[in-house]
């Protein structure tokens, strides 16, 4: 596993293809997820995406390049197995808080129970490539006790990973872990645009950004290689337009 920590100066990935590419993304509804559908349909290296969610993306309006499913429950994720083919990439942009999950077991639930039945699918489909929206800190080997929530997170998050380096096999994978990311960006604001310049916040749109170029220039690789980690803000953003 390749950990990439400073910017960089030419991407690890290589070029972007000119290939069309179909994706698959668990997620599609948060944050970051939402923005990467949007630049995924917006492109147009991009022939045809998937979302799994239990909401509608893109506010419930239709696009020709979206495949939608809709499941009212993540524990029938099992049922959707037969959308997750004829794809060659696979996006884990799935992400909550102790808070919203309703407490430590069901954050463990969602972070990597759904981590693990989603790359489950996607090895199972034959999906060769594989990224996932990790966090700086991510340490599946890390203890922790439910109660102190920074232990749980970087343990659950770190395990995350493992889903798509360890449980599975995939021909790629890339793994992002950013900083405190931004989830409602306003460039006119001096304090959201001191914490993106000194990337001590990520705007969610770059994150975004980063997975499409990475993405991009995995499918000009058709050999198997090392997992590939993007780790800090400043890495991140610098891989966008390389």
């Amino acid at each position: 596993m390749r950990i990439y920590k400073n910017k960089l100066t030419n991407h690890p990935r290589g070029d972007i293809s000119k290939k069309k590419n179909r994706g698959i993304i668990v997620g599609a509804t948060g944050a970051t997820g939402s923005k990467l559908v949007k630049l995924l349909l917006e492109s147009d290296k991009w022939e045809k995406i998937t979302t799994i969610s239990r909401k509608p993306v893109l506010e419930g309006n239709s696009h020709k390049k979206l495949n939608e499913v809709i499941i009212d429950s993540f524990d029938k994720l099992d049922k959707t197995f037969d959308h997750w083919k004829g794809h060659e990439s696979f996006f884990n942009c799935i992400g909550t808080t102790r808070k919203i999950a309703g407490g430590a077991k069901q954050f463990v639930d969602i972070e990597y129970g759904i981590s693990l039945k989603s790359a489950e699918l996607a090895n199972k489909a034959k999906i060769p490539n594989a990224s996932v929206i990790s966090a700086s800190g991510a340490n599946p080997d890390g203890f922790s006790v439910d109660w102190i929530h920074p232990l749980l997170y970087a343990k659950t998050i770190g395990l995350k990973e493992q889903t798509l380096t360890r449980h599975y096999n995939f021909n790629n994978v890339s793994i992002f872990r950013p900083g405190m990311l931004m989830r409602y960006y306003d460039e006119t604001s001096a304090l959201q645009q001191f914490f993106n310049d000194s990337n001590i916040g990520l705007p969610v749109s770059l994150l975004a950004s980063a997975i499409k170029r990475d993405s991009e220039a995995v499918l000009e690789q058709s050999n198997k290689t090392e997992s590939i980690v993007y780790s800090g803000n400043n890495c991140i953003k610098s891989s966008i337009t390389l």
